[in-house]
């Protein structure tokens, strides 16, 4: 960064300011201040199909020796989105296409004061890891065994990256279901599909109208139709409408439900299990 005496536009020597809690450099006779802002720095997040990313072995200074993204500085004449795809081409020989924003984060480092990092999801697109500027190593890692990475920003990307990545993966889980269900009714010309006994959509955390899954133990039938509440304590289980066809009184019955949830939260969630008794009473909960 440019040590500046004498201001660029009167050619006036420049002091510091005494009221500027940063004491910045400025120009008394017109005004014109000198700011030491951060470095714009960038690092490439690249995650393979088999969930590995991809780190270089630094070959300089700081960290030598360590492990990091794929990084380096903005050139004047560049944006981000191309000096992270030249800094990814240039350490690791991989051609790749910026496919999000991960974030921007800030790092003090002792050889270039402040850093500003801005973190790029990376869409790989051909080529193989081989070191080549400031890197003595390019590899991919499993998420699971990854190396000591250098900087702490550096770790911030690759958490957030992994978060972003898992969240934007969506999955239909399996919410509730009403198992040992005991068919009481049929009703062809009806609005509705399956009549489900109140007390036990509460238990189930069913709604009415949700959409269901209904299996036949009897005749292997499977199909899917909307809620109907019944009497809550009635016992009351009815197939309603052409859902009538599929089934008669007396048929064991296995109702599931299911939710639409992301990566993350799918594998915490567990699903809420009703058992009922040949009475259509809640034999067991399991949640």
């Amino acid at each position: 960064m440019k040590a500046f005496k004498f201001c660029p536009i009167c050619s006036h020597v420049l002091t510091r300011s005494k009221e500027d809690n940063y004491q910045r450099l400025t120009c008394k006779k017109c005004g014109w201040a000198f700011y030491f802002n951060p470095l714009p720095s960038v690092a490439a997040f690249v995650l393979s199909q088999d969930d590995k990313i991809l780190l270089v072995k630094r070959g300089i200074a700081p960290s030598r020796g360590k492990w990091a993204l794929p990084t380096g500085f903005i050139e004047q004449t560049e944006t981000p989105e191309c000096a992270v795809i030249r800094e990814l081409k240039e350490e690791t020989s991989i051609k790749g296409t910026v496919q999000n924003l991960i974030g921007v984060y800030i790092e003090n480092t002792k050889l270039y004061g402040s850093v500003i990092l801005i973190g790029y999801e990376m869409h790989f697109l051909s080529g193989k890891p081989k070191p080549g500027d400031d890197a003595t190593e390019a590899k991919f890692f499993p998420i699971n065994r990854l190396p000591d990475i250098a900087f702490s920003s550096h770790r911030a990307v690759i958490h957030d990256g992994l978060r972003k990545r898992h969240a934007s993966i969506f999955v239909e889980i399996l919410k509730s279901k009403i198992t040992e269900v005991r068919v009481t009714h049929t009703h062809l010309f009806y609005r509705g599909s399956m009549g489900i006994d109140g007390k036990i959509m509460k238990a189930a955390n069913i709604l009415p109208g949700e959409k269901i899954h209904v299996l036949n133990y009897n005749n292997g039938e499977r199909f899917e139709t909307y809620v109907i509440e019944e009497k809550s304590g009635s016992a009351r289980f009815v197939l309603y409408g052409p859902a009538s066809k599929k089934g008669k009184v007396g048929d064991k019955l296995c109702l599931l439900s299911y939710q639409i949830a992301s990566y993350e939260q799918a594998r915490t969630l567990k699903p809420t299990i009703v058992i009922l008794s040949e009475r259509n009473r809640i034999k067991r909960k399991l949640t």
